[in-house]
């Protein structure tokens, strides 16, 4: 049996720098039992890597009021509202930032477009923390949220839309939609804020579910950027299964196949992808 893995595969360029600035904080402040270190939600979509940060100290929280006055805190890879960071400068807290660059690019457009008068039209899923924070850059509540064209069709007309998209949707869904937009209004402007390294993704994924008999996506199942290559997979390939652990893989999945691919989202490390690739050569 060939198997054989989507380029890309393994964190993307976001991941790798928020991880990277993460690690580096909790080696510093290790021992330290005076400073605390927290975030609000995980760092990345991934439970092995949020049990692994845990474990070296950093303290996820739901709820602002549970962050100790005086800590360090992590402005995680999804970004975060301006107003929530606002409201934490005032416990007197360190703060870092590890938002990814592109995301702070949709933060800066969906600004640009508010403050030129522009109704903002966010692609993405309305509970993701990147699109959560997105929003609060928006002047006056000028926006919503689409998550597929029968959002669009509730939307009234109105004189001017500007869109922008959540980082890690798929461009198919950005293409659809922002066409059909210009029936509500007689102005458009459309910013493709999808990252590179997920465009790549997604196309690597694409052709490689052309070629093979079954395709496994790793990756966590709260992660949006790999339930989207799951679904772009299964379009093209019925037999594509999403699964978080080598754990998982099921040994009928296999039955009679000749040519299996592999790829990952972006908060999947490469030892997860190698130990699936090698748990299915044991079969």
């Amino acid at each position: 049996m060939e198997i054989k893995t989507a380029k890309n595969s393994g964190y993307c360029f976001g991941v790798k720098r928020a991880l990277k600035i993460t690690e580096e904080i909790l080696k510093k402040n290790k021992g330290n039992k005076k400073t605390k270190v927290f975030t609000l939600g995980s760092i990345i979509h991934n439970s092995g890597v949020s049990d692994e940060l845990a474990k070296k100290g950093l303290i996820s929280v739901r709820d602002l009021k549970k962050i100790e006055p005086g800590s360090i805190f992590i402005i995680r890879s999804h970004g975060m509202s301006p107003n929530l960071i606002e409201e934490i400068k005032e416990k007197n807290l360190k703060i870092i930032d590890t938002t990814c660059p592109f995301v702070k690019k949709a933060q800066a457009r969906a600004g640009e477009l508010s403050s030129n008068g522009y109704f903002v039209i966010i692609i993405g899923n309305k509970r993701h923390p990147e699109v959560m924070g997105i929003k609060d850059y928006v002047l006056n509540e000028n926006f919503t949220v689409i998550e597929n064209e029968a959002d669009l069709e509730r939307l009234p007309k109105k004189d001017k839309i500007g869109i922008i998209v959540q980082t890690t949707q798929i461009l198919d869904r950005l293409i659809q939609i922002s066409g059909k937009s210009l029936k509500k209004t007689k102005e458009l402007i459309v910013y493709n804020t999808i990252c590179d390294t997920t465009r790549n993704r997604q196309n690597f994924t694409e052709e490689l579910a052309k070629e093979v008999d079954v395709m496994i996506i790793v990756g966590g199942k709260n992660s949006a950027n790999t339930r989207n290559l799951t679904s772009i997979s299964k379009k093209i390939n019925k037999k594509t299964y999403h699964i978080e652990s080598y754990r998982e893989i099921r040994p009928e999945w296999f039955k009679k196949v000749k040519k299996v691919g592999i790829s990952g989202g972006a908060s999947t490390p490469v030892e997860d992808i190698i130990d699936v690739k090698k748990a299915i050569e044991r079969l």
